[in-house]
């Protein structure tokens, strides 16, 4: 079973939007780049070297020293900028549990909910009811339109008390 940190998977989302288009090499040299720094103890300028070489002889793309420099030090920053995003998110997730801020619609749009005891925005429901309890609704309430069409005696009870 693989267990993850709530901040890392947040940090590893994040990132992976930053370096969508990125090449999977680019990618790979980047977190060689930080291996050598991290973990071998190597001068950032000496690792930035050692992992160009490494990109030449492995996959046959020379990047150049100054763009390895230029993303790493992007993703530094954007690793940086994730971790304070993240205490942000957590607090307000902690404060909205708590009942010190209002829920969110469940529907997934992101707005507060106007009542306390509300899980939807009005009409909000329907984006989470299946295609399946659509369609019925949807027979239910044509089949109730023709007969109001043909001057029957509407029963008011509710299509799902049916």
């Amino acid at each position: 079973m693989i267990t993850l940190d709530k901040e890392m998977a947040f940090i590893s989302f994040y990132l992976a939007e930053k370096e969508y288009f990125f090449p999977e090499s680019l990618r790979q040299t980047l977190n060689y780049v930080n291996y050598l720094i991290v973990k071998k103890g190597r001068d950032k300028a000496l690792a930035i070297h050692l992992a160009n070489k490494r990109c030449i002889e492995k996959f046959g793309v020379d990047f150049g020293k100054n763009k390895i420099r230029s993303d790493y030090n992007s993703r530094s920053a954007h690793i940086k900028n994730a971790k304070d995003k993240y205490k942000i998110w957590a607090l307000e997730l902690r404060e909205r549990n708590a009942g010190k801020k209002k829920k969110l619609c469940e529907c997934g749009c992101g707005k507060e909910v106007v009542k306390k005891n509300n899980r939807f925005i009005h009409g909000h429901h329907r984006r989470v009811l299946s295609q399946e309890v659509k369609e019925l609704n949807a027979k239910h309430m044509r089949d109730k339109r023709a007969e109001k069409s043909d001057n029957k005696i509407i029963d008011i009870k509710s299509y799902k008390n049916l």
